[in-house]
């Protein structure tokens, strides 16, 4: 009787086994999460040294139904504290982003529409940013360009499907 009601659960939960989808997940070529920026992406003005290229992303298992990606840098120790947006996109199809290539600009807390890498003051802590990257049931046109970080998340309220995360850090 034992094998029967194994086989007869085994056979039951299979349909649930092949509806589990494995996790969405984000991951950038600089590895582990709290990993340091590289200095390609700090900001290239004043003495920041960088060359202000965005991080290079890649995600996988976006959620079903999902028809674009909106993706965020927040640095929630910058300006004291108050955050600065330095990165704000959307509109995104396909399964990465490498640079600005493809979507929306959205406007950073510099009033920019591009990627503006960080900066922060020399002797500070390393600071952390956070790259957010939103699955959406938005077409990749629904959205129009320019909005800030705060507009982004009030227009995809009720069309995320799914999340994922990094942190990275850097210093001066």
């Amino acid at each position: 009787m034992l094998p029967r009601a194994f086989t007869l659960a085994l056979c039951l939960s299979l349909p649930l086994l092949a509806q589990a989808q494995a996790a969405f997940t984000l991951t950038t070529p600089d590895g582990a999460d709290n990993a340091l920026l590289s200095r390609a992406n700090a900001a290239n003005t004043g003495d920041c040294g960088g060359d202000n290229v965005a991080p290079a992303l890649s995600w996988s298992n976006a959620p079903a139904g999902t028809r674009s990606f909106a993706v965020v840098l927040h640095d929630p120790d910058g300006q004291k504290g108050l955050g600065v947006d330095h990165w704000v996109h959307y509109g995104i199809t396909g399964d990465g982003l490498e640079g600005s290539a493809g979507g929306l600009g959205g406007t950073n807390s510099k009033g920019l529409t591009t990627y503006s890498g960080p900066c922060p003051p020399v002797g500070e802590n390393p600071h952390h940013y956070v790259i957010q990257v939103y699955a959406l049931d938005l077409a990749p046109d629904a959205l129009p360009a320019g909005l800030t970080r705060e507009a982004l998340l009030g227009q995809i309220k009720g069309h995320i499907l799914g999340n994922t995360s990094v942190v990275r850090r850097y210093g001066r």
